[in-house]
C-alpha cells in the first residue's frame, strides 16, 4: 500500500500549486512575483503554465477546492511565502479529508476500498482552513 502522504506529494500538492500559479498568472501577477509567493523555480512556473507539470490530477470537478485556490490567489499578494505554503498544505489536507482522492487512490492501489476506508477523513478531519480562506 502506498502512503497517502506520498500520493499527496506526487499528485495533490502539484495540482494545487499549478492551479494557484494559473490563478495568479491569470490575474496578471508577474512571473517573478509568482516564484516568490509560491516558493518554486521560474522554470517550474513556466511548466505549470504550459501544462507540463501538476496536471496528473484535474481539480476542476472540485469546485470548493478551486474556489479555495482562487481565494488564496486573491489574498496571497499580502502574504509571506510561508503563509502561502501553509495555505497550500491546508488545501491539500482539505482535499484528503473530503475523500476526493479516493477514486484515484483506488486506481493506483487496487486493493483499497474507498467505501470502507476512513483513514483520510479520520486523520484530517480536524485540519481546518485558516480564517483567511473561509
Amino acid at each position: 500500500m502506498r502512503s497517502i502522504f506520498e500520493l499527496a506529494y506526487r499528485y495533490i500538492e502539484p495540482a494545487v500549486r499549478r492551479q494557484l500559479v494559473l490563478e495568479l498568472y491569470k490575474r496578471g501577477v508577474d512571473r517573478r512575483r509568482i516564484v516568490e509567493l509560491v516558493g518554486i523555480s521560474s522554470s517550474l512556473v513556466t511548466r505549470y503554465i504550459a501544462g507540463q507539470r501538476g496536471n496528473m490530477l484535474d481539480l476542476t470537478p472540485y469546485r470548493d477546492v478551486t474556489m479555495l485556490i482562487s481565494q488564496l490567489a486573491e489574498k496571497s499578494m499580502g502574504m509571506s511565502k510561508e503563509q502561502v505554503e501553509e495555505q497550500i498544505y491546508r488545501i491539500v489536507l482539505y482535499f484528503l479529508s473530503h475523500k476526493y482522492f479516493c477514486n484515484v487512490h483506488r486506481v493506483l492501489v487496487p486493493d483499497i476500498d474507498p467505501t470502507k476506508c476512513q483513514i483520510c477523513p479520520s486523520l484530517f478531519k480536524n485540519s481546518s482552513l485558516s480564517p483567511e480562506l473561509r
